[in-house]
């Protein structure tokens, strides 16, 4: 299944795919956040990718509780995934970003361009977080579940 994730900003939002067996999360994209005009974008990204599912960074606190920006990142995978037609998964993305920095950091990449990818990168570590917990409960990449 090729999954398109979004880490979901006000400013800016990272985007990542999977291949279609749900082995690799790749950064894709670091878009500007223009709300209507980013959600026309993304439906037609997701049609020309053969995008199967969506799944939306939900920022959470260290205890587990929604941040304040939750439920502006809830609604925009909401309003995606009812334009697409997609299902959406919404996934914790406590410290994606933070996970993100570090990889990009460990992979060498220099300070100016780790700012210009990091929202992507991040998009990337919210889908790897899936496909492993996918792969950790043994649902096949053809399937929602």
């Amino acid at each position: 299944m090729r999954w398109l994730a979004i880490d979901h900003g006000t400013k800016k939002i990272g985007l990542a795919f999977s291949d279609e067996l749900e082995i690799l999360a790749s950064p894709f994209a670091v878009w500007p956040q223009e709300h209507e005009r980013t959600l026309e974008g993304l439906v037609r990204l997701c049609r020309e990718e053969g995008v199967q599912a969506l799944a939306v960074g939900l920022p959470r606190h260290k205890d587990g509780a929604e941040s304040a920006t939750a439920h502006a990142a809830r609604a925009f995978g909401e309003a995606l995934a009812e334009r697409t037609g997609l299902p959406l998964r919404l996934v914790n993305e406590h410290l994606s970003s933070a996970e993100a920095e570090r990889l990009l950091r460990e992979r060498g990449v220099k300070p100016d361009k780790r700012k210009a990818m990091l929202d992507a990168a991040a998009a990337a570590v919210i889908l790897a977080e899936l496909l492993e917990d996918r792969r950790a409960k043994g649902i096949p990449p053809a399937l929602l579940g």
